[in-house]
């Protein structure tokens, strides 16, 4: 997340596959390092939401608690959210603070965190660096790695849970972020799992223009729900839950995302595309406080961590569990159950990819061909991917 331009910009390629990254020096093993047994290490986060949001910090912040329970060696306490990404010099004010007090490794979760990270980086060569959703430049220092994952896989499964869960040519509702190619990615991956399903529904879409402001998140829910959309189920590109309980509150379903939040609309969320960061975190946090990355007192990052990308496979990527409780009395559960276990178990496997997803051909909603074939994925990463599936309903500017 999370600096809307910057994003627009940015990742303008495919990230490196990267499951060898859990076996750099041996520290993706479950035991901790010796090294690190008994001395304390500082890991530093910088989040931009509250982490109580149950959204995109809020996963974060749950792999390092579980990274520290399982090493409390691990010490969280520097660490700071609700974040401005877009005050750079009060970013790295921050990072130059978080160094002062002692941190080996520091992890910034907002894409407008980047430029401070860098900066900061440059400064502190014996100091790791980890950020979440950029992208590598080549004045990086040594010490800067940056991570993400192919999100986009879990997002189909809950398309094809939604597309089975509502009526054949029903409406859908979306509440969306920004207008980025992130945001792009995601509601069309969830919109191609809908018409693989229910090819005559819909998806319109609304714009909040904020990551996190659970008023607007609301007010963009209902209007989907109410006339003349009457959208029968809401899913979203948002941080926090207030589309779901919108949509429980309207007696429809939801598909969330970052995190399960059926929690907070119990009767209403089936199931939700969400993020494990704990399969980078872990070993980079190891290797980290144990000195591995230090050489001549400085650190470099490893080829494998300079761009790593998660994947379902992996297991950085996943899907809540279905919510067959809202799906008691649904004519089609057992249908949806069986979906839902075909597409994990096939994103699991490695049968299916964010590369099938998007194998075409598909077509944007004016009709023009986006991807005949086999897909450029670089090409959904920059201001080529900025279309919409052709079963949504809405503009690609707001």
């Amino acid at each position: 997340m999370r600096n809307a331009f910057s994003r627009l910009i940015g990742r303008s390629g495919v990230r490196a596959a990267a499951s060898a990254a859990l076996a750099v020096a041996g520290l993706g093993a479950s035991a901790i390092p010796a090294s690190m047994q008994g001395a304390t290490c500082k890991v530093a986060q910088v989040y931009t939401s509250p982490t109580n949001d149950k959204g995109w910090s809020w996963s974060h912040e749950q792999s390092f608690l579980a990274i520290q329970k399982a090493n409390p060696s691990i010490d969280l306490s520097i660490r700071k959210d609700s974040v401005p990404d877009d005050n750079k010099q009060a970013v790295i004010d921050l990072l130059e603070s978080m160094v002062a007090q002692g941190a080996k490794v520091v992890y910034t979760t907002s894409f407008g965190f980047m430029e401070p990270t860098r900066e900061v980086a440059r400064n502190h060569p014996d100091v790791a660096f980890f950020h979440a959703s950029g992208y590598p430049d080549p004045s990086d220092p040594p010490n800067i790695g940056y991570y993400f994952a192919s999100i986009e896989e879990g997002r189909y499964i809950t398309g094809v849970v939604a597309g089975l869960a509502v009526d054949p040519g029903a409406n859908l509702g979306y509440v969306a972020a920004f207008p980025i190619p992130e945001v792009f990615r995601g509601e069309n991956a969830f919109a191609l799992g809908v018409a693989k399903v229910n090819p005559t529904a819909k998806i319109h879409n609304k714009w909040t223009l904020t990551w996190f402001d659970p008023k607007l998140e609301k007010d963009a829910a209902e209007a989907t729900l109410a006339a003349p959309i009457n959208a029968q189920l809401v899913s979203q590109h948002q941080d926090s839950t207030a589309a779901q309980v919108s949509a429980e509150a309207a007696g429809k379903f939801g598909i969330a995302y970052h995190a399960d939040m059926n929690e907070a609309a119990p009767k209403a969320t089936l199931t939700s595309a969400t993020w494990d960061w704990s399969v980078h975190n872990k070993p980079t946090i190891e290797a980290a406080c144990s000195g591995a990355l230090l050489q001549n007192g400085q650190v470099t990052i490893p080829a494998e961590w300079k761009n790593w990308s998660g994947s379902f496979k992996d297991g950085t990527v996943g899907v809540a569990p279905l919510n067959e409780a809202a799906l008691a009395n649904h004519p089609r559960k057992a249908e949806i159950k069986a979906a839902y276990d075909a597409e994990v178990a096939a994103f699991r496997s490695g049968e299916k990819t964010m590369v099938t997803v998007f194998t075409g051909p598909i077509s944007d909603n004016t009709g023009k061909v986006q991807i005949a074939g086999a897909p450029d994925i670089g090409k959904l990463y920059d201001d080529n991917g900025m279309w919409f599936a052709s079963n949504v309903v809405g503009s690609t500017k707001p």
